[in-house]
């Protein structure tokens, strides 16, 4: 071999290592029991196959570093039954081990502002000094306490759901309506702001009808979110991730196949 047959070979070696080396698996899903509920899913040869609706997590989580790029990926496609809606993404967890809800990060910074009067444990309405730019109609609305204008309390875990009309205006002040009463006092000058529900999981791969052909989605996230609940960064608050795959619509009957799941960093 003359030293230019070699020096090609040494490049192509080189080029493949560095393909390889580009992506690491952090996890990947190899049989029914790395899946929560294990006895709905079921192994034939390179495949999975579940039937109904319902969420399904990976038993194990993968530990996150915002400055780093994570990718998910797998394939899916309908077996039988009627069309399935499919989600694919991650499940948001704090070290703790806890859910990085929807509503522990998704408040709106404009309707920030002060319990204009003590409220007392029992209490159904709470007054503020000023809810002009809150959402009155939603019905997945909540007021979060102690908030802070630099958004540093999110995840915000100490809220309570508000119901339609959530806030309405009384003389120089303005009342929010709770879902249930308070177990506790809240005292005037208290911070808060309105948060809202919003995509139950981070959808980074999408959501896609399912067909009887093999389909391939992938999502791929960083950085850490300041507030809100976008598909390409984390939410605030996240410290590890789990694989979620959400089938909606279908029928108990339609049965959905997927392979080849996995969450992988890129170098």
């Amino acid at each position: 071999m003359n030293i230019m047959s070699k020096l090609t070979v040494g490049l192509l070696a080189s080029a493949c290592m560095g393909m390889l080396s580009a992506q690491e698996v952090k996890l990947s899903m190899e049989s029914p029991a790395d899946f929560t509920q294990p006895k709905r899913i079921v192994q034939a040869e390179d495949a999975f196959s579940v039937k109904g609706r319902g969420a399904f997590f990976s038993v194990k989580s993968v530990a996150i570093d915002p400055a780093r790029k994570y990718q998910i990926s797998g394939e899916f496609r309908m077996k039988s039954g009627k069309q399935v809606l499919l989600y694919f993404g991650f499940a948001p967890y704090d070290g703790k081990n806890r859910p990085v809800l929807p509503k522990l990060v998704n408040g709106n910074s404009k309707t920030l502002t002060e319990v204009a009067e003590a409220a007392k444990k029992g209490d159904q309405v709470i007054k503020v000094k000023d809810a002009s730019q809150w959402n009155t109609k939603s019905k997945y609305c909540h007021i979060a306490f102690g908030a802070k204008a630099d958004l540093s309390d999110l995840p915000n875990r100490d809220l309570l759901a508000t119901v339609p009309p959530n806030v309405r205006q009384n003389g120089e002040v303005w009342e929010v309506l709770l879902a249930k009463p308070l177990t506790g006092d809240i005292a005037a000058g208290t911070p808060v702001r309105q948060h809202s529900d919003g995509a139950a999981w981070i959808y980074s791969a999408g959501l896609v009808k399912l067909t009887d052909q093999w389909v391939t989605r992938k999502g791929v996230i960083t950085g850490i979110a300041p507030s809100g609940i976008p598909s390409n960064k984390f939410w605030k608050g996240t410290e590890q991730v789990k694989v979620l795959i959400l089938c909606a619509v279908g029928a108990p009957d339609s049965e959905i196949q997927f392979r080849n799941i996995k969450i992988t960093e890129i170098k």
